[in-house]
């Protein structure tokens, strides 16, 4: 954990069709952690810890078809990223070490 630098950022996005669950999904994260803007929602946190979970799950029962969503969980403590893309019914996530991410690019000057 880092004194002065949050140890967790959260960045996405979800559109909805109905405006009224956007605004229900958005009280699910942490207060100024996102933004609604008519039938979408946009995310973007920095902080020390955010359970996530409580919006994936109510993400899933929020979504119709045809909605869609997607959230980065950088996790800058344990360097993983994880991408959680949102569906109706659940999500699918896969998640990466931050040196995995960059290990192609050490041949062209990132060590």
């Amino acid at each position: 954990m880092s004194l002065n630098r949050p140890d967790v950022r959260v960045y996405g996005q979800v559109r909805l069709a109905d405006a009224a669950a956007v605004a229900r999904l958005s009280d699910a994260l942490p207060d100024e952690a996102s933004t609604v803007d008519g039938h979408t929602l946009e995310i973007d946190f920095q902080g020390f810890y955010i359970d996530v979970e409580p919006f994936l799950e109510l993400a899933a029962q929020l979504m119709r078809p045809g909605d869609s969503g997607h959230m980065d969980h950088f996790d800058d403590e344990h360097g993983v990223l994880t991408r959680y893309d949102l569906h109706p019914g659940g999500h699918e996530s896969k998640s990466h070490r931050y040196d995995d991410i960059l290990e192609h690019t050490k041949n062209e000057g990132n060590r």
